[in-house]
């Protein structure tokens, strides 16, 4: 490697940039390979676009408040329409508090992907939707 460091740049800096890469080789291949992952992650990531499907009154299995208080949200497991269980989580106190032994739900699709998702959404929203 010296040797075409030397052809390139001439023997006194070639000296130099050897040492340089040999202290430094781990630091710079780290910090390539870092770049190389966050400029993939962010060129193959889904852009997380979702259409709104319906608004769902759907029975609460079991809720549980964030951090012992309601208004700091809830944690419950909710029967989806087609008999499947989620957990949906809000951390809204005026949503969590509409939870009891219903609520309503949001169900968005992701365009690319078609997985859906669920949010707790006010109970207004239910009952104009229906």
């Amino acid at each position: 490697m010296l040797s075409i460091l030397s052809t390139l740049f001439g023997p006194h800096r070639a000296v130099s940039i050897y040492v340089f890469l040999k202290t430094w080789w781990l630091a710079i291949t780290s910090a390539v390979v870092m770049v190389a992952i966050v400029a993939g992650l962010l060129l193959l990531n889904d852009d997380g676009t979702h259409e709104h499907e319906a608004f769902l009154t759907v029975p609460v299995l079991s809720a549980t408040p964030i951090n012992g208080d309601i208004r700091n949200g809830v944690i419950a497991s909710v029967r989806l329409p087609d008999g499947s269980a989620t957990s949906v989580t809000s951390t809204e106190g005026p949503v969590a508090q509409t939870v009891g032994t219903s609520a309503c739900i949001e169900k968005r699709v992701y365009v690319e992907s078609g997985e859906p998702r669920y949010r707790f959404k006010l109970p207004r929203h239910c009952e104009a939707s229906q």
